[in-house]
């Protein structure tokens, strides 16, 4: 689904970012341009870089590696190892060779599957979770991903606003209700439970960042 045309907020915003400079991940993006294939928008990527940078955290796990941008876009940030899964087994194979020629195939353990069958089974603790999966299932995810957060730990979901459906700015689309109320259904869950500190920011296409209290 192609996202709304960019308002003048965003266009400022990314006309001030400087340019990409690391190798592996201009790579990535040529390759998504050539083949039309979406990554994270500029605004959510800086954001998603500045959170980790804070962070720094040592154990991340992701749902929804792609082609392994925003996989990139993490490690780069910081020195830790990532666990990342996704269900497309060509956009994984694309990842993992990113990853490799990256020189960070050593710092990431990569899933092949549906994160519904994978999830439930990881144990231990994450630092920081970054969400950019299949949007109706966010909801499904939060109990495991609430478990195995670590105290302190942050909980980054993208695309929460889904093209200002979500927030009314945007009439919703017939065909996207599901995905909406979902994601409606996500955000309120999230925002109400008193063991996380939330905010819901309209970086890019919504962005909602969470942290797990002490």
């Amino acid at each position: 689904m192609p996202f709304k045309t960019p308002g003048a907020n965003s266009i400022y915003i990314r006309s001030i970012l400087p340019p990409e400079k690391d190798g592996g991940i201009k790579r990535i993006l040529d390759y998504a341009d050539a083949n039309i294939i979406p990554v994270l928008l500029p605004e959510t990527s800086a954001f998603l870089k500045q959170m980790v940078y804070i962070k720094q955290p040592k154990k991340i796990l992701e749902i929804g590696t792609a082609i392994g941008y925003s996989g990139h876009i993490i490690l780069g940030a910081c020195s830790g190892h990532l666990y990342t899964i996704e269900a497309d087994e060509k956009s994984l194979s694309k990842a993992n060779e990113f990853f490799e020629a990256s020189g960070y195939k050593e710092r990431v353990t990569a899933y092949l599957g549906d994160a519904n069958e994978i999830v439930p089974f990881f144990s231990g603790e994450f630092d920081f979770i970054f969400l950019d999966g299949p949007k109706t299932r966010y909801i499904q995810y939060l109990p495991y991903l609430k478990r195995m957060m670590s105290k302190g730990g942050i909980l980054l979901c993208d695309n929460v606003l889904f093209n200002g459906m979500v927030s009314g700015e945007a009439e919703v689309v017939k065909k996207k209700a599901t995905i909406v109320n979902a994601l409606d259904l996500f955000l309120k869950t999230l925002a109400g439970d008193d063991d996380f500190i939330t905010s819901v920011l309209p970086v890019g296409d919504g962005v909602s960042l969470s942290i797990k209290k002490d």
